[in-house]
């Protein structure tokens, strides 16, 4: 009987320091220092005004209003101060497209890549993480 009491005693025990271990793993791993990290990549946005294209081999318009989103607060600043050639960057890009290539999220997807592209040549420093359509609306 003896050994009965004594093995169920230590089999609890042996729940109760593995329940422990556990809690203690888990409050570790919430406040490890990558963790913490990766929660505090900051992005800076640039908004910039509707545009209005021309689209090609079509008596339609494009109005477009775009969001570059930057790593860098420094590359901010420098589109801040360079809007006028990445409007003109966008336009020749949207210009070039037809209708059919604007339609759907297929289009929508080819046109955002093809804009970050340009812009990081136009850059060149690769700091633009995405390109987000506010609005794009062709009449």
């Amino acid at each position: 009987m003896n050994k009965r009491v004594l093995f169920r005693i230590l089999l609890v025990l042996l729940i109760i320091i593995a329940a422990i271990g556990i809690i203690i793993g888990l409050i570790f791993y919430r406040n490890s220092p990558g963790r913490l990290n990766r929660k505090k990549s900051e992005t800076h946005n640039l908004t910039l005004q509707d545009m209005y294209c021309n689209i090609k081999d079509s008596k339609r318009i494009a109005k477009i209003r775009i969001t570059i989103e930057t790593k860098e607060k420094k590359s901010l600043e420098l589109m801040k101060n360079k809007q006028f050639l990445i409007r003109d960057d966008i336009n020749k890009i949207i210009r070039n497209k037809t209708e059919k290539e604007l339609q759907g999220r297929e289009g929508h997807v080819v046109l955002q890549a093809e804009i970050k592209e340009s812009l990081d040549k136009l850059f060149s420093g690769g700091n633009i993480t995405n390109i987000y359509f506010d609005d794009l609306i062709i009449q």
